[in-house]
């Protein structure tokens, strides 16, 4: 895998909120991370990839703009200040993604524009789309729900030709059903941190023979999630890297993602990874979480905040282990089939090849 930061073969350039260096590659070629989805667009497109660590060393206005706006904004600065040729953008957050659709329709700016959108919904990102007009210079906005895309056309105006619902990903090589692991009968693991409601689960669980290790942390988000009062003694809380975390949702009999009630498609990343383990995974069908799970075929929805309902999940599944490998089963066919990084990669690459006059063909 070739570092991030190589010369520009396409034009077409990756705006990433984060780090990708050198050593995150090297940890991915060990076996040690899951594929990252900005190194295999990167390779997809043969594009160049600009992230966080390229404003250390950026002009002194652009270090300014930098401690006045933050990272996300001064990268969109950067972009069209150092790069004027480029062919297209593609920006994987609407962070990054409104600031340049704003400097490129105020430069007037064709460039083809990309966007993936985690959520519009925000109070404080509607003004930019219903007042400033974001959108007029973003050609394609890619979304992960459909709740999503309805807020977008419905509710900022987007135009539905603008908007593509996607599938979110899992790295199917890494996360990946290891029969060689011994599986723990009273073992429950959850994980994540936004939005999660892990007092639901640890109610649900209460005086049920059983363990549950909670992994409460997130590769975006700084701060650990601190539980809220004293663990029962069968709960164990932590930070998992993801090394651990793959070993600890194949020692697992059960997944669960318990979720608070909200607008978008939380938990998304970690339902993948589940799945893609083959494990029979019980989650919260909230708003914004209801385009991914069969219900009874690839998992188990539970209504938000009902811990009675959960409990009854986790007992009825881990009653019938048998159930539970065949849902199991089949959520790893899903993700196989329709939610892997290869497959995703393919999607986004397509998106932008749209907008320069080709396409291939998706796997």
């Amino acid at each position: 895998m070739s570092p991030p930061g190589e010369a520009n073969r396409s034009g077409v350039l990756l705006l990433a909120a984060g780090r990708f260096d050198a050593a995150l590659a090297a940890r991915i070629a060990e076996g040690k991370e899951p594929r990252l989805d900005m190194f295999q667009l990167r390779d997809e497109l043969q594009a160049t990839l600009l992230d966080f660590r390229a404003l250390d060393q950026a002009p002194l206005f652009i270090r300014a703009a930098r401690r006045a706006a933050g990272d996300s904004a001064a990268l969109a600065l950067l972009a069209v200040a150092a790069h004027p040729r480029a062919t297209a953008f593609f920006t994987s957050g609407e962070d990054i993604g409104i600031p340049l659709a704003l400097l490129l329709r105020a430069r007037g700016l064709r460039t083809p524009h990309v966007m993936i959108a985690h959520t519009l919904a925000a109070r404080k990102k509607r003004p930019f789309f219903t007042w400033l007009q974001a959108h007029k210079r973003i050609d394609r906005i890619l979304c992960y729900s459909s709740n999503e895309e309805r807020v977008m056309r419905d509710e900022l105006g987007i135009p539905a030709a603008q908007l593509e619902l996607i599938r979110y990903h899992a790295d199917e090589n890494f996360f990946r059903p290891m029969p060689e692991v011994e599986v723990e009968p009273d073992l429950l693991c959850s994980a994540g941190q936004l939005l999660r409601d892990y007092d639901c689960l640890i109610r649900a669980t209460r005086d049920l023979p059983v363990r549950v290790n909670i992994a409460a942390g997130s590769p975006w988000i700084a701060n650990p999630l601190q539980p809220r009062s004293a663990l029962p003694p069968a709960v164990d809380w932590r930070r998992y890297d993801r090394f651990e975390l793959r070993a600890l949702y194949a020692r697992a009999a059960l997944a669960v993602v318990p979720i608070v009630e909200n607008e978008y498609q939380t938990g998304i990343s970690t339902m993948l990874e589940m799945m893609a383990m083959g494990k029979c995974l019980i989650v919260t069908r909230t708003r914004g979480q209801g385009d991914t799970v069969v219900d009874g075929e690839t998992g188990i929805y539970v209504p938000p905040g009902d811990d009675r309902a959960l409990r009854a999940a986790i007992e009825k599944m881990l009653a019938r282990p048998d159930e539970a490998a065949r849902i199991g089963a089949n959520a790893r066919r899903f993700v196989e089939e329709n939610a892997g990084l290869d497959r995703f990669t393919g999607v986004l690459g397509d998106a932008v090849r749209g907008q320069l006059g080709g396409a291939r063909a998706v796997p």
